[in-house]
């Protein structure tokens, strides 16, 4: 083979890795909700805006234990909420853990789980109408 040739087929490959590293990181932050649980979001560490609605998207990130009011340290995530409906579109951060409902963007939010093992973080949410 040709020098020539080689550095075709060295292109080729370089292009090829860049764009399935950039499809890697297209991968959706969400679980599909399973047929069990419709309405169930889960959003992992970092990743996001996820658009939940054509007025909402949401995004997580931060997670840490806090203390609770039973005493106890519970994993906690914030919670990054997006309006599109306002002028200028809104971003809201609240500070989340398990039990917790928020309000946002005429949608209510229930925060079934936050999950904080490692490299294992993530929110889950059930999504209702006020």
């Amino acid at each position: 083979m040709s020098p020539r040739a080689s550095r075709g087929y060295t292109g080729l490959a370089l292009a090829l890795g860049l764009v399935l590293t950039g499809c890697a990181r297209e991968t959706p932050a969400v679980a599909p909700s399973s047929e069990a649980a419709p309405g169930v979001i889960t959003l992992t560490k970092n990743h996001g805006p996820l658009q939940v609605t054509p007025r909402l998207s949401l995004a997580t990130g931060n997670f840490w234990p806090e203390d609770s009011d039973a005493g106890t340290r519970e994993p906690t995530a914030a919670l990054f909420i997006f309006d599109a409906n306002l002028q200028p579109p809104s971003q809201q951060h609240v500070r989340v853990r398990a039990g917790q409902t928020v309000e946002a963007a005429g949608s209510v939010l229930e925060i079934s789980e936050v999950i904080d093992r490692g490299d294992d973080q993530r929110l889950r949410l059930k999504l209702r109408a006020p």
